[in-house]
């Protein structure tokens, strides 16, 4: 028994992520572009996009970095700003795995990836105040020395 994530139409015209058990498709066809997997009740839509994943795994944690990367931000130990680069390593090398990160992305989802570190390295946010005396967080993947 194999299974495999599809998209199935709801009433109200939205999708819901559904495992489709393969024993139960009777076929499968292109329609429009899109693979559908019939079966004799219904018919499935074969997730083709990132955007498609983005929008039903965005709940579990994972965010579209850039046009080719989804990632699990529960899993991100350290960032490379620099070279925009989301480690799942806390001390990452050359064989470390990463995926990218678009610039605006950074700053969109910057206290995010702070908090996020934070939690997956066991390490604190550091309250840090400005001139002002207005707090700042301070990045668990900067170096402040």
């Amino acid at each position: 028994m194999m299974h495999i994530p599809v998209l199935k139409e709801l009433e109200d015209g939205t999708t819901q992520l559904f495992m489709l058990d393969l024993e139960d498709v009777i076929y499968i066809r292109l329609e429009k572009r899109n693979i559908l997997y019939h079966t004799l009740d219904d018919r499935y839509w074969h997730i083709s996009t990132l955007s498609d994943w983005e929008e039903h795994l965005g709940p579990y944690g994972f965010e579209l970095t850039d046009k080719t990367n989804l990632v699990n931000f529960k899993r991100i130990k350290t960032m490379d700003p620099s070279q925009g680069k989301l480690y799942f390593d806390e001390h990452p090398d050359e064989h470390s795995k990463f995926a990218t990160i678009a610039f605006i992305k950074q700053k969109m989802y910057e206290h995010e990836i702070a908090r996020r570190i934070a939690l997956n390295t066991d390490k604190s946010l550091e309250m840090k105040l400005d001139r002002a005396g207005n707090p700042s967080r301070s990045d668990p993947h900067k170096d402040y020395n």
